[in-house]
């Protein structure tokens, strides 16, 4: 108990110390290695960091620490276990270079491109085993490692045929938590988010993907569906797809050839309609699909060494682009998920009305946008989304190797956080569901013969204080409905906050010229009226 209330003494410390520091030298992190190396019981602290973190302070500051053997199938590992380690206390990602920091120089120093493919699939299913085969990596059967965040192996040449390869693991999804009444809500919520935010980065980093089953379930062929509709919204067409996307049918339960065989005939043969190639693999309609079996059995033997010969020849056939700096691509995939999730609580731009304490003021934008057939569609954004640029940071702790994080370059304010309407689709991925935020019902249209443009915004219950401004040939107006002033709320239906409207005139009418300049605007009973004149033909 008394550690747990030091490590709560410490975030306490972290969140009054000043903004500065996190961006600076890392400071709170080295109290926190303090905190931990004095306490009593370290583990009752080690447990709420990230694994990794966790799993480094033992690693160099147990007595043998220094005398054990580094073994890993990992070349680099960005801990994202927890997405708001950025923004809470401790202020950053933990990077991990396993096999140490001189091992990843050298295999990065000579900068040649690597193909990028990241190893997917449920849970348990052998990805980091696929992954071993594919980098020729053999730690012994009896080797167990544990994958975190997102783990990178980069084999050296000499071990892959000469094909250049960057793997990316990930700890397989959907993993169970603590069942609890009390916390299985919040810890599920958790787990779905740090699952979205790594399979999200994992996925826009790589280039190919193989996904790796056992026997065949119905939620493998809708993962795999999804998969494939996802890579189709990256552009690719289904020819590209089947250079992109490899399956991986992992039979580590099967020993004999017989009984590999007869699942290959239900499962590729009767489900996926897939012949068998003279080199080994099956092809089916849209995918290629590779067989392994129990590595220590006469089937693994069999079919093992084969498969993944063939998977690596197909990675060298793909016409999929190449990388030469992985760590930094990841780095910049991070920044972009943080800079459209993260958010500022804002308060309340009216005069009238202070925020309810506890809460943030929703705060979104409206672009209307037309295309050339003016159809028009609404492109919504959050207005406190706010920019993350990320760097790595190293940390010198007692004299022991360097330790190195992701921090951002300019601190993150206190009132940073992420939005509270992230959504989870079917496949896992993360998106901003905005239908709980407020946005006005709006009209515009050509009000006369002489082209004036009308827009009508009903906001009942909105502040009279909201801004028309032109920008360019666009009209932005902003502004907000206020929640009433109540002592507790036992029904509230009613969306509220700011918003920003965003309305392209320039394009309504090309032919037209607007003075934007001389627009007139009225709020009355909850209606919000803009008229924007046309310039009139003076002939």
């Amino acid at each position: 108990m008394a550690c747990f209330m030091a490590y709560v003494a410490w975030l306490v410390l972290a969140f009054m110390s000043s903004e500065g520091l996190a961006g600076t030298n890392l400071q709170h992190i080295k109290e926190l290695l303090e905190t931990i190396r004095h306490a009593a019981n370290a583990w009752e602290i080690l447990k709420n960091l990230p694994p990794t973190l966790a799993e480094n302070f033992l690693s160099v500051t147990s007595k043998d620490g220094a005398k054990k053997e580094q073994r890993s199938s990992y070349d680099f590992v960005v801990d994202l276990t927890r997405p708001t380690d950025i923004y809470d206390a401790l202020k950053a990602y933990p990077l991990l270079f396993p096999l140490g920091k001189q091992s990843y120089d050298n295999k990065t120093k000579d900068s040649f491109n690597r193909f990028v493919i990241n190893v997917v699939g449920r849970y348990n299913v052998g990805k980091t085993y696929v992954l071993r085969l594919l980098a020729n990596i053999n730690l012994g059967d009896a080797f167990i490692e544990r994958t975190n965040g997102i783990s990178v192996s980069l084999p050296l040449l000499q071990e892959t045929n000469n094909v250049p390869m960057a793997l990316i693991d990930t700890a397989g999804s959907r993993t169970p938590v603590e069942y609890s009444s009390k916390t299985f809500h919040r810890l599920s919520y958790e787990k779905q988010l740090s699952d979205s935010f790594v399979q999200e980065i994992a996925f826009n980093s790589a280039e190919i993907f193989i996904l790796v089953l056992n026997q065949l379930t119905l939620d493998d062929e809708l993962y795999l569906k999804t998969l494939h509709k996802r890579l189709q919204e990256k552009g690719y067409r289904d020819d590209e797809i089947k250079q992109r996307l490899l399956i991986v049918h992992n039979y580590f339960n099967l020993k004999t050839i017989k009984e590999v065989e007869k699942v290959e005939t239900t499962e590729l043969k009767n489900i996926f309609k897939a012949v068998k190639q003279p080199q080994g693999y099956w092809l089916s309609e849209y995918f290629k699909h590779f067989v392994l079996a129990d590595s220590n059995s006469k089937a693994g033997k069999h079919y093992n060494q084969r498969s993944i010969a063939e998977v690596i020849t197909m990675i060298h056939g793909s016409p999929a682009a190449k990388e030469n700096d992985l760590l930094t691509r990841i780095i910049k995939e991070i920044e972009k998920l943080l800079s459209k999730f993260l958010i500022e609580q804002s308060s309340s731009i009216s005069k009238q009305q202070e925020p309810i304490e506890g809460t943030a003021v929703g705060y979104v934008a409206a672009k209307i946008e037309l295309d050339h057939n003016k159809q028009h569609r609404i492109q919504l954004t959050d207005k406190r989304q706010i920019n993350v640029d990320l760097e790595i940071k190293e940390l010198i702790w007692d004299k022991l190797q360097p330790w190195y994080f992701i921090c951002s370059r300019e601190p993150l304010g206190n009132n940073v956080i992420l939005s509270k309407n992230l959504k989870f689709n079917e496949d896992g991925s993360i998106y901003i569901d905005y239908s709980s935020q407020f946005i006005p019902d709006i009209q515009v249209a050509i009000m006369n013969q002489d082209g004036d443009v009308g827009i009508t915004i009903e906001c009942p219950s909105c502040s009279p204080n909201f801004t028309v401004r032109p920008l360019k040939a666009t009209i932005i107006v902003q502004g907000e409905k206020i929640p009433d002033a109540t002592l507790k709320d036992y029904v509230n239906t009613r969306r509220t906050g700011k918003f920003e409207i965003q309305i392209p005139i320039g394009k309504l009418d090309e032919d037209k010229v607007y003075e934007l300049r001389s627009l007139k605007k009225e709020f009355s009973n909850g209606v919000i009226k803009i008229t924007v004149p046309a310039l009139r033909d003076e002939f």
